[in-house]
């Protein structure tokens, strides 16, 4: 075991040893980097997850907001609702909404396309040195820890 603490670490204890302390460490990271990321593109995390759902058909309000994940609900502004994160969207011309539905348009699929390139090599970059194995396990963990926590899925 090694000898190296951290003083962010509340307890003094091993880095090693503190889980929360490296869980929220890359949390913090990871999620500063992917908000970055996307916002050269002019994308918010929440735009982004909802344009990932409308590549498989087009859906309505109430969908599309099942498709948000906690962290990407909210933003640096506080929490946003899903109709406005779709206003900006089609704003941008990226969606277009037909009724009750919302549709990538043709420049909303490119413009995807490409931010999905650039999320890949984020993917690649972040997770570089680490096996396919090694990411399955820490993955599995880390759901496993939450299930223990009484975290269930939506």
């Amino acid at each position: 075991m090694s000898d190296a603490t951290d003083q962010d670490a509340p307890s003094g204890r091993s880095n090693e040893q503190m889980l929360s302390y490296w869980i929220t460490l890359v949390d913090s990271l990871l999620t500063g980097r992917v908000n970055e990321s996307l916002a050269e593109h002019g994308l918010t995390r929440a735009q982004w997850q909802l344009m990932n759902a409308l590549t498989e058909r087009p859906q309505t309000t109430e969908e599309l907001g099942g498709s948000l994940t906690p962290a990407a609900a909210g933003s640096e502004e506080g929490p946003r609702t899903v109709e406005e994160h779709l206003d900006e969207l089609v704003e941008s011309g990226w969606l277009v909404a037909e009724g009750e539905l919302y549709t990538l348009t043709s420049t909303g699929r490119t413009a995807g396309e490409r931010v999905a390139a650039v999320v890949e090599e984020l993917r690649a970059e972040i997770t570089q040195g680490i096996s396919e194995e090694q990411y399955r396990v820490v993955v599995e963990s880390l759901q496993t820890i939450a299930g223990n926590l009484d975290y269930q899925r939506g």
